[in-house]
């Protein structure tokens, strides 16, 4: 008997399912956005200086540290450009953006290649109460520009946020806009004593490239010397050791006396899979045996070479960078 009132109920809820759904999820996040604003308050009150990016980290809505990162920055910074870009957000519960969004009401562009997910995201509260535009877009080095002016958002960005899992160095190479903050992943398997990034192409898809998901991205050394190049200073790492920070030139003479390091983190998560898509917890050394057999393209060198003939490809230590 206590079965069949059960499954009634089950059919009797399955049409108010989807409603329960959302207004339960519009509760959690208020619950944990408020959370995010305490923590947000006590931190540019507490933080006027800090040791290195890791001191201000918080989780609200990003998948690591990033919300606090991103938020000290701008409080520090006092933004006029009050636009993001960010590419590679998933259905956008998990992202770097979605804090800022909702605390500073800035109008922002999000950028997924999966139909399904920016579907999602247009059914979610978050789509008309705030200035956002979702695009579903296969970026690659040949279409971000004309995206990025086709939405208005080539000019005046604040911050633009990568993380593709592909063709991170050649988008960012390709990109003609000079936002205030850039946030890019990158791969630290690659390890940090080389200039390192997966060959470009259009099509690259880290599951198929390799079983293990580990190939993909560029390494941390790849990105602080292009950035370099595009008039850009890096600041540090997450703690995660998966995105690097860069600013503007003239950003980072306005917070440079508030950052005593610029520190890189070398991940500890443990992300490789197994032939049958299994997780295998592997060790960032066995990760890189794991992928030995494929080939990276040596910036320093211009050549392409197979990852196991790089030699000491990690120093084995978090690196710190301090300034000038």
């Amino acid at each position: 008997m206590k079965f069949i009132l059960i499954k009634i109920l089950k059919i009797f809820l399955r049409p108010f399912r989807d409603t329960l759904i959302s207004i339960s999820k519009e509760f959690i996040e208020k619950e944990i956005f408020n959370s995010g604003l305490i923590i947000s308050n006590q931190n540019i009150k507490k933080f006027k200086k800090i040791d290195n990016l890791s001191d201000v980290e918080f989780s609200t809505f990003s998948q690591w540290g990033d919300d606090g990162i991103i938020d000290w920055l701008i409080s520090n910074l006092k933004f006029k450009n009050k636009k993001f870009v960010e590419i590679g957000i998933q259905d956008y519960w998990e992202c770097n953006t979605r804090f800022l969004l909702k605390k500073r009401n800035w109008n922002g562009l999000i950028i997924d290649m999966s139909k399904d997910y920016i579907q999602k995201i247009k059914k979610q509260d978050i789509y008309w109460k705030y200035n956002l535009t979702a695009k579903q877009v296969k970026i690659s080095k040949g279409n971000i520009n004309k995206i990025l002016v086709d939405n208005n958002f080539s000019k005046n960005i604040g911050l633009l946020s990568l993380d593709i899992d592909s063709n991170d160095y050649w988008i960012i190479e390709a990109m003609n806009v000079s936002p205030d903050i850039i946030v890019c992943e990158y791969n630290g398997i690659f390890g940090d004593n080389y200039k390192l990034t997966v060959p470009y192409k259009k099509n690259f898809d880290r599951t198929k490239e390799h079983y293990s998901n580990l190939y993909y991205g560029c390494s941390i050394n790849a990105l602080i010397s292009l950035m370099f190049k595009k008039g850009f200073v890096f600041i540090g790492t997450n703690s995660a050791g998966n995105n690097a920070y860069f600013l503007k030139k003239k950003n980072f003479s306005i917070i440079k006396n508030k950052i005593r390091q610029k520190k890189i983190f070398l991940p500890k998560f443990r992300e490789s899979r197994g032939i049958n898509n299994q997780k295998t917890f592997l060790s960032i050394e066995k990760s890189i045996n794991l992928i030995k057999n494929k080939y990276v393209y040596d910036l320093s060198k211009k050549r392409l070479i197979k990852i196991k003939e790089l030699k000491n490809m990690l120093s084995q230590k978090q690196i710190v960078y301090f300034k000038n």
